[in-house]
């Protein structure tokens, strides 16, 4: 009986150092993940509130939404996007962006926030300057048509909301064919 009381008496610090030893395996595990997480982002040089991912699919569950896209898509577009980037978790914003099938790099990119509301995050912004700037339509509704540089090159850019959610629609294209672009958006799912 005496062998057993001392067993016992070891059991208790026994098992608080094994409960302690199993929370330190499980916090650095977890600090590990969440670096590996993080690592193709730090690699491609992406702000930590962007995330690369797959497919639009993943980008709508990642954001809890559905996002508006175009019916009208000009052949010279490859599809699927050739990179998508969401900010933010639920009711974040989306940066879709599309390359010519001739090699002509990017081409156009659609940006998108999910909440009403909510304007375009600042990470989505690239480094530019305004050269032109005039009112327009899209749907009916107020739109904002602009010349800028991006990189070194010129882009049209022209910015409205859908639904009460901001949407940005950038080219180095034919401005006719933005304005296409843009009236034909919607919501998946939607007419």
């Amino acid at each position: 009986m005496t062998a057993s009381a001392r067993t016992t008496r070891r059991t208790g610090p026994e098992l608080l150092r094994l409960l302690a030893a199993l929370g330190w395996v499980v916090a650095i595990t977890a600090l590990i993940l969440a670096g590996l997480g993080a690592l193709p982002g730090w690699i491609a040089g992406e702000p930590r509130e962007v995330r690369t991912v797959a497919s639009v699919e993943i980008a709508e569950r990642n954001l809890g939404a559905r996002l508006a896209l175009p019916s009208y898509f000009p052949a010279h577009l490859g599809w699927p996007p050739a990179r998508i980037r969401v900010a933010g978790g639920k009711g974040g914003a989306v940066e879709l962006t599309f390359r010519d099938r001739a090699g002509g790099g990017d081409q156009l990119q659609l940006l998108q926030a999910t909440t009403t509301g909510e304007p375009i995050p600042t990470v989505f912004e690239p480094p530019g300057s305004e050269l032109t700037s005039s009112p327009a339509t899209v749907g009916g509704r107020p739109a904002r048509l602009t010349r800028r540089t991006i990189g070194g090159e010129v882009w049209q850019q022209l910015a409205w909301e859908r639904d009460g959610c901001r949407m940005v629609l950038r080219t180095r294209g034919d401005v006719d064919e933005l304005f296409r672009i843009a009236h034909s958006a919607h919501r998946r799912g939607t007419p």
